[in-house]
């Protein structure tokens, strides 16, 4: 058995020790041990082995380009040839990038991306894993549309690894990383903004053209008419005989809906250049003012410039100019057509009404709080119940 300690000693110890004195110590006693190792008593140092293997080089980063422009016109094809050959000469003098391919959209609107199909392509092929880095002009040519541009900034950056979009006017790279999204969200506002301040002037410039009577109106898909390269509007000989022959067929007698199906049996394209022939499209044609050289204007109008979807004008102003053009058909012709037009219509309405009236029953209510309202039959389609309102509205006026 060990000699038993002394408590008292050991604790009197303890206190006249102070714990400056122990620091002391101890720094003495760890500057004994490093003199001690130096004198050739220490640790010996030993170099980890070096690795005969060489390192692997690192994958090339796999790039793509998307390039825009948002017309057809002359002016702007070299602008979109140019971002072509820059992003393709860029990628290819950087020996870490491998070419994917570069994106093209050209003549297509920025607002919205369904009918980008280059720019849909390019985010399919970034979700499949095929890219790793977007090169694109600015964030006006990604798009114009704020939410659809934070949507497929948020779709690249989740993907695993994210993929980056570096928008080279404005020197940002968007890595999903959180330190650009304020900077990038206020620049796609004001990309929107921008889109929507050229689209009202842009409109303006088309209305005062309208009203001056110097606006060159699209004839895309309108048989007869195309426009020559200095815009002009030249009448096409042989889509013109067309047009007259439903003319001539119309002031025979014959019904839009059966012209409609000679021109088929004949096997005449349509003017989207389908082999079946509607009786509306024939109907359209004869009630185009153009084919008897007048113009008006503005009869549709773009409501909202992010969809880019046009409407039957009833809000705003309409243009028209007499003898705008030369014609294909002769006026008192067009004039007789609109007028054969307008019977067959009240006529076919009158017969209808007529059969309606007998089929429909109503009944009144006679008193209570919906009183003189009329109870219809739920199983009424919405048109034949537009048809009873028609009926209604005839015996109301008749009973006035």
């Amino acid at each position: 058995m060990a000699k038993p300690l002394d408590p008292k000693a050991i604790e009197a110890e303890r206190k006249t020790s102070s714990r400056a004195e122990r620091r002391e110590q101890k720094r003495r006693q760890m500057q004994d041990e490093i003199s001690y190792n130096q004198r050739g008593n220490g640790v010996i140092i030993i170099p980890p082995q070096k690795r005969r293997e060489l390192a692997e080089e690192p994958p090339k980063l796999r790039v793509a380009a998307y390039c825009r422009v948002s017309t057809q016109e002359e002016k702007q094809v070299g602008s979109f040839d140019m971002q072509i050959h820059h992003f393709a000469k860029r990628i290819e003098a950087n020996p870490q990038w491998e070419l994917v391919e570069i994106y093209q959209d050209e003549g297509i609107s920025a607002t919205t991306v369904e009918k980008r199909l280059g720019f849909q392509k390019m985010i399919a092929d970034a979700v499949d894993g095929k890219i790793d880095l977007i090169l694109t002009k600015s964030i006006s040519r990604f798009g114009r549309n704020i939410v659809d541009i934070l949507d497929n900034l948020r779709t690249l950056s989740a993907l695993n690894p994210p993929v980056s979009v570096e928008f080279e006017t404005e020197g940002i790279t968007y890595t999903g990383d959180g330190r650009n999204n304020l900077l990038i969200s206020l620049l796609a506002a004001l990309a929107e903004m921008e889109s929507q301040q050229k689209s009202e002037a842009i409109k303006a410039g088309i209305r005062w053209r309208m009203a001056e009577g110097i606006y060159k109106f699209s004839v895309q898909n309108t048989l007869g008419f195309y426009r020559d390269h200095f815009g002009r509007l030249v009448i096409e000989p042989t889509e013109a005989r067309i047009v007259e022959y439903i003319y001539e067929s119309c002031l025979e007698g014959a019904t839009p809906a059966e012209i409609a199906a000679a021109l088929t049996e004949q096997g005449i394209k349509s003017p989207m250049g389908n082999d079946l022939w509607s009786a509306g499209t024939v109907r359209s044609i004869l009630r185009n003012e153009k084919y008897c050289g007048d113009a008006l204007m503005q009869k549709t109008y773009t409501k909202d410039f992010r969809t880019h979807k046009s409407v039957k004008n009833t809000d705003l102003n309409m243009y028209f100019k007499e003898n705008h053009h030369t014609a294909i058909i002769k006026k008192e012709d067009w004039i007789k057509v609109q007028k054969l037009l307008s019977e067959r219509h009240s006529t076919a309405e009158r017969a209808t009404l007529r059969r309606l009236s007998n089929h429909f029953v109503a009944y009144r209510v006679k008193d209570g709080l919906f009183k003189g309202y009329l109870i219809i039959d739920s199983r009424w389609s919405f048109m034949e119940r537009q048809e009873f309102m028609k009926i209604v509205d005839e015996a109301q006026n008749t009973m006035k």
